[in-house]
C-alpha cells in the first residue's frame, strides 16, 4: 500500500517530519460532551484551536486539558451565565 506524501508547509512533509493534528471535530467533541447547551460555530472552534497553539507549553505538547482550558477561556461569559442559572 502506497501512501501519498503529505505536505505540512515550510518544507516539512511526511518524508521528513511528523504532524499531530487537532481538528474542529476534537473541539466539538469536548463542547458537546461537557457543554451541551452551548451554541458554537466552526469559526469558534478554529479560534479555540488557534488559542491552544498560542498558549500551549511546547515542553508538554497539547492535551485535552489544553483544549478544555481554551474552551473555558473563549466562552467564559457564556459559561458564567449558565453557571449562575444552575445555582
Amino acid at each position: 500500500m502506497s501512501i501519498s506524501k503529505l505536505d505540512f508547509g515550510n518544507g516539512y512533509n511526511s518524508e521528513n517530519s511528523v504532524a499531530i493534528v487537532w481538528a474542529i471535530a476534537d473541539v466539538e467533541y469536548r463542547l458537546d460532551e461537557y457543554y451541551p447547551k452551548l451554541k458554537y460555530t466552526n469559526e469558534n472552534c478554529m479560534d479555540i484551536l488557534h488559542n491552544v497553539v498560542d498558549d500551549h507549553d511546547a515542553n508538554y505538547g497539547v492535551s485535552w486539558e489544553d483544549i478544555d482550558y481554551a474552551i473555558e477561556n473563549y466562552f467564559y461569559d457564556e459559561l458564567e451565565k449558565v453557571r449562575k442559572q444552575n445555582d
